[in-house]
């Protein structure tokens, strides 16, 4: 982990990056120790990453789908399926 004063750039980042002062301009640092512990995300930024994400996930499972779809029956399980525990619990005990 690099260790970042409040005043430093992270000398692990490249040249043609932002300095850390401007990447984290609108946002509050938490130190400890002289290093980096968090950094706070104001809510609308996180909701927009969150929802992003979500899209991401929506996009790999359409690729996926689309990749390899569904045969037919392929949403019933195996085996046997019980109404209730006691059905399952009965069928269990019958096996002995």
């Amino acid at each position: 982990m690099a260790h970042v004063s409040p005043r430093s750039t992270l000398r692990g980042m490249s040249e043609s990056s932002l300095s850390f002062e401007a990447a984290i301009a609108d946002h509050q640092v938490i130190f400890r120790a002289g290093q980096v512990e968090a950094v706070v995300v104001p809510l609308e930024e996180y909701r927009a990453l969150k929802a992003l994400e979500q899209r991401e996930a929506e996009l790999y499972w359409i690729t996926h789908e689309s990749r390899y779809p569904s045969s037919a029956g392929d949403d019933i399980p195996d085996g046997n399926v019980y109404d209730s525990m006691e059905a399952l619990v009965a069928d269990l005990g019958a096996d002995e």
